[in-house]
């Protein structure tokens, strides 16, 4: 089953996609098009609606938020096809230069994430009729960067907001940097966040306060209870209590889970 939706955001358009060999597809992502410019390129495996979409609308060059294979699975393909750059942060040039080694459940729904020729960020992006400029926002991933066009008010988020509410980390995820990412972002001067996968067009800085709200209030949980003297062991089962998402953590074999939070929180604490 594919998913291919247009979101129609006036001046920006978004392309949500996904795709799985069987049964409807377990998370789509969205690519953003503005005035020639793509952000993000969704993964291998909807290469297809990607192809589609560069028939009928131009593209001069492409910024990347980050090198995840939903997010830059076709960052090569267009690179070479339309020989058009690809921007990314220099730790996205360092990762898609090599074969980035693929989890089970990322190869099943995303496809391959092949090698990629990608330029380092200039200062800013500029289109005809726009000027992004990248902000380096790692937690995510180390190499995470958001766009923000000043005079539009757009950030174009990646994977940085997510959800008001996260109910789990990739294990490779750092709390304290999405906290300090957040805070960067929240204090920027924009009204539309274009999420790579929940956008926010009303009033978007309540949904990043409320996600930082509840990373904050981790945090402090955790750090109290380190006071107290509980074993890490003993903290991971209080804080996790119900809060698992049991199928997430099935399908990827542990690669996501809520414990993921609480362990980045007590690492961050315990180097502070």
């Amino acid at each position: 089953m594919r998913i291919e939706e247009k979101l129609d955001f006036g001046n920006v358009v978004g392309m949500r996609v996904g795709y799985a060999p069987i049964g409807k597809p377990l998370i789509s992502v969205i690519f953003y098009h503005i005035d020639g410019l793509l952000i993000d390129t969704g993964a291998y495996n909807t290469r297809p609606s990607l192809q589609r979409f560069v028939q009928t609308n131009r593209i001069n060059q492409v910024a990347l938020t980050h090198y995840h294979e939903d997010h830059a699975g076709n960052a090569g393909f267009l690179e070479k096809t339309l020989s058009i750059p690809v921007y990314g942060h220099p730790a996205t040039v360092s990762a898609l230069k090599s074969n980035v080694s693929l989890k089970p459940y990322e190869y099943y729904m995303f496809g391959r994430l092949e090698k990629a020729n990608i330029t380092p960020l200039p200062e800013v992006i500029e289109t005809e009729k726009y000027k992004l400029h990248p902000i380096h926002t790692p937690g995510h991933s180390k190499d995470h960067v958001i766009y923000h066009e000043r005079n539009e008010g757009w950030v174009f988020s990646g994977d940085l907001f997510l959800g008001a509410k996260i109910r789990f980390f990739r294990k490779d995820e750092d709390i304290l940097s999405t906290i300090r990412s957040l805070q960067k972002t929240i204090a920027l001067d924009f009204d539309f966040l274009f999420c790579g996968h929940n956008p926010k067009m009303n009033q978007p800085k309540t949904y990043l306060e409320a996600k930082l709200d509840q990373l904050l209030r981790l945090m402090h949980e955790v750090e109290s209870l380190i006071n107290e003297g509980v074993t890490d062991k003993e903290i991971l089962r209080r804080l996790s209590k119900g809060k698992e998402v049991i199928l997430a953590g099935m399908i990827t074999l542990g690669d996501v889970s809520y414990k993921h939070m609480i362990t980045s929180a007590i690492a961050a604490l315990s180097n502070a």
